[in-house]
């Protein structure tokens, strides 16, 4: 059996994820990159300017003061009963700066995984994707439309919640612009979700179609496609102004008759 590789920033998400594939793959090595906010937010000040920046650094605020705490009990009622253990002392682990140094190289070349399965780092360098057959990344919203963060936030603002849901897709020195392998789609509950729990509800409702990637590409039957009904957009964090249009559209969709339609 091929080994596998994985490469991550830690996360109960991540977590689930790599505790998932260890039952069904042999994992090499599990490389946890750190979260960079720093280099994150001097990015968006280029590309998007202060004025969005201070909008969605005003959201975050609110998010980490108000959303979060309600959001807490219906995330771990979603993770109930799921391997939320960190691997570290049961799988080879290795914390790093960036996935994209000399290490990481080396230690690719090295172990000749058949695929890395990638989960929340950074963009991962060009040079580094050359060291490996196949990286598999799992990203929670619907490429082209809703690549970058908060896909499914995205979806349901656009008023497409039918559009939640996960990608699994081949990486390439893009932004989520990889090939597809599978889209698995999730449910949305107007009475529960929040902004905190869609992206729990899109990483659970992927775990299987993730593990048949893995098994696909190392097998050789993988048949990754593109999208050309979908408009490409890339998303960042949302505005107090873009939440308050999200929390109507979930509104909106409490109605008996979006309700019916869902049905």
């Amino acid at each position: 059996m091929s080994e596998i590789m994985i490469m991550a920033t830690r996360s109960q998400p991540s977590y689930v994820l790599i505790n998932h594939l260890a039952e069904r793959f042999d994992i090499s090595l599990v490389v946890f990159e750190e979260a960079h906010q720093g280099k994150m937010l001097r990015h968006r000040l280029r590309k998007l300017g202060v004025a969005q920046v201070a909008g969605q650094l005003a959201f975050l605020g609110y998010d980490r003061m108000v959303i979060r705490s309600r959001s807490r009990a219906r995330v771990a009622a979603l993770l109930k009963g799921r391997d939320v253990r960190p691997p570290d002392g049961r799988l080879n682990v290795l914390d790093v700066d960036s996935v994209n140094n000399a290490e990481v190289a080396d230690l690719l070349k090295d172990r000749r995984p058949g695929a890395v399965v990638v989960s929340g780092t950074g963009i991962i360098a060009g040079w580094i994707l050359a060291c490996a057959p196949a990286f598999i990344n799992i990203h929670v919203g619907i490429t082209p439309r809703y690549r970058g963060v908060h896909g499914g936030f995205w979806a349901v603002y656009e008023g497409r919640s039918e559009m939640v849901g996960t990608t699994i897709h081949l990486v390439d020195p893009g932004v989520d612009t990889g090939e597809i392998i599978a889209q698995p789609a999730i449910a949305v509950d107007p009475f529960t979700d929040t902004y905190r729990t869609l992206p729990v509800k899109q990483y659970l409702g992927a775990l299987d179609a993730m593990a048949d990637a893995v098994r696909a590409v190392l097998d050789g039957r993988a048949e990754p496609y593109r999208r050309s009904d979908l408009e490409s957009r890339q998303w960042y964090s949302p505005t107090p102004g873009q939440y308050l249009t999200f929390l109507r559209e979930m509104r909106r969709l409490r109605r008996p008759d979006r309700q019916e339609a869902a049905r």
